[in-house]
């Protein structure tokens, strides 16, 4: 009664009652001088919503910036109400919400498909990842490499993920939470890196090749085998690219995407974001 009041999914709160054949709702919560049991209720499913409604906007607080306070709450009470909460922890509440969004989109049953959608989209899952990378269990204890570790030694770090957007998603994030108002982008491919130390998260961008070669070290090769691989992949970057991951090299140290490798220690970075 409480998670589904206007009874979306397929419950039937009666059947929930106690000897449900003879039961009313009378029976299991009180009526007062001023309230009737249903009015009780009621006030209990508002301030549930309103909750919820809450952890979504936080969750999601730049889509809602982005699509306006009163869109944002219509879509938010509608995947609420169609997806009932089934979880104490309330960081999962939003795992289905850029899912809900793909489904329920404004411009499902047409043939051409308007682009802002698909920016929210976007949007709203790399907003729920980066809470999860948050939350994400990994090893901490660990030691960063220097600009003296061998390439050998070199090892990304656990919490490590990858965002390849067609929108720049990662800008207008930042932009927003440094309270910059940023306008709704038109469609530009983008890439970044979500890292996280010490439970503190950092964000950078990163170019298409940059991008390639990450991906390969998450993949489990070590530096060296992925400079080779690299390669293969780009001949034309063949001759200039031990300069250029020297410079990589130097910067991704400097931002603490690597520590010292220990064989003994498994890698426990999630594997999906890629």
């Amino acid at each position: 009664m409480l998670l589904d009041p206007y009874q979306q999914t397929e419950v039937d709160p009666g059947s929930l009652l106690p000897d449900s054949s003879h039961a009313s709702l009378e029976d299991v919560i009180h009526h007062s001088q001023k309230l009737s049991a249903r009015e009780h209720l009621g006030i209990y499913q508002r301030s549930y919503i309103a909750r919820l409604r809450n952890c979504m906007s936080q969750q999601f607080s730049a889509l809602e910036y982005a699509l306006g306070e009163d869109i944002f709450c219509a879509f938010a009470d509608d995947y609420l109400a169609s997806r009932p909460s089934t979880h104490y922890n309330l960081a999962l509440l939003g795992n289905q919400f850029p899912q809900y969004l793909e489904l329920n989109r404004p411009d499902a049953h047409e043939e051409l498909k308007e682009d802002w959608i698909d920016f929210m989209i976007e949007l709203a899952r790399f907003e729920y990842d980066l809470g999860v990378i948050f939350e994400m269990k990994s090893e901490e204890d660990y030691t960063l490499a220097t600009n003296e570790t061998r390439e050998e030694d070199l090892k990304i770090v656990p919490t490590c993920a990858l965002f390849h957007f067609r929108f720049p998603i990662r800008k207008f994030y930042s932009n927003f939470k440094n309270k910059k108002q940023p306008d709704l982008p038109f469609e530009k491919e983008s890439y970044c890196v979500v890292l996280r130390h010490n439970f503190k998260l950092a964000v950078y961008d990163l170019h298409k090749k940059q991008f390639e070669f990450l991906q390969l070290l998450k993949q489990g090769l070590d530096v060296p085998l992925a400079k080779i691989r690299f390669k293969e992949l780009n001949q034309s970057a063949t001759t200039e690219f031990d300069d250029t991951w020297n410079k990589w090299k130097e910067r991704w140290v400097k931002a603490k995407f690597f520590q010292v490798k220990d064989d003994n220690r498994p890698n426990e970075s999630e594997s999906h974001f890629r």
